[in-house]
């Protein structure tokens, strides 16, 4: 009786284990965009205030890759169209650099270019199973560099610190699918933008949160000095979130999405798309 006893909770064991996963493949949840976008902003390159000569480079060779082709064919590599933009509006007018800018011969003189970045942004710079850091800002930057005679140097940095990063001469510019803000205009030259984003919100789908305006009460997540705080924080949801919870890198929050540990993501367009398809 006991061995018939024993025999029926074995098979009972098994069944629990094989309906919670042991033995089949359960069905991974899926992850949407909502309809409804933050905010609508575009990607720039950061240089310091001063290095205006470099930036002024930089872009003139960027603008020359888009008119020869090679900036699309760069761009179809990693996400199957061409996502940049002709943009001949300066952000800021009238600049030209100052008699003594030496910005761009010291790079030239040392060889390299400094490119600051998040090592743990795809699909703009991130760190590959091969532990290389790669990525389309990557690609454009090794093109600009190889038309501008010197090496591409790629620094990984705190995001949350950039601006101090780049005064304090560790990298000589952020490239790094950064968005255009006031703020980083007043603290860096940023010559013009490159690609057009938008921050998004993200939830698994059947998620009850279908609108921005649903995020009330819930818990939020993004990555810590990115500029999806400052378009969660201009939307009148802001004041009714259950938690605003900041990350060290998108892909950490997204994660925590996927595990249920937050119930949305606010992310660039660009960046959180890519997250579904690959992560």
């Amino acid at each position: 009786m006991k061995k018939i006893v024993a025999m029926i909770l074995a098979a009972a064991l098994l069944l629990t284990v094989v309906g919670c996963g042991g033995g089949t493949t359960q069905t991974e949840k899926t992850y949407i965009v909502l309809e409804d976008k933050l905010q609508a902003e575009e990607y720039g390159i950061g240089f310091r205030k001063d290095d205006i000569a470099l930036g002024m480079e930089v872009y003139r060779i960027l603008d020359e890759m888009i008119e020869d082709g090679k900036a699309a064919e760069i761009s179809k590599k990693w996400f199957g169209e061409n996502i940049l933009v002709k943009n001949d509006k300066m952000v800021e007018e009238n600049v030209t650099p100052a008699a003594d800018d030496a910005s761009l011969q010291k790079v030239k003189d040392a060889g390299k270019l400094v490119l600051g970045l998040d090592a743990s942004f795809p699909p703009m710079g991130f760190t590959d199973e091969n532990n290389e850091i790669v990525g389309f800002d990557i690609d454009l930057a090794e093109e600009v560099c190889k038309r501008m005679g010197v090496t591409l140097v790629k620094q990984p940095i705190n995001w949350d610190a950039k601006e101090m990063e780049l005064d304090g001469g560790k990298i000589d510019c952020i490239w790094n699918g950064m968005t255009i803000t006031d703020e980083r205009v007043e603290a860096m030259f940023i010559p013009k933008a490159y690609v057009a984003n938008a921050q998004i919100v993200i939830v698994p789908e059947g998620s009850d949160v279908k609108t921005v305006a649903a995020m009330e009460g819930k818990k939020v997540g993004l990555q810590k000095g990115s500029s999806a705080l400052e378009a969660l924080q201009g939307n009148a949801v802001y004041e009714k979130v259950g938690e605003v919870i900041e990350y060290e890198d998108n892909v950490t929050c997204y994660l925590d999405l996927k595990a249920g540990r937050v119930d949305a993501m606010v992310v660039d367009e660009i960046v959180g798309r890519y997250l579904i398809e690959t992560e």
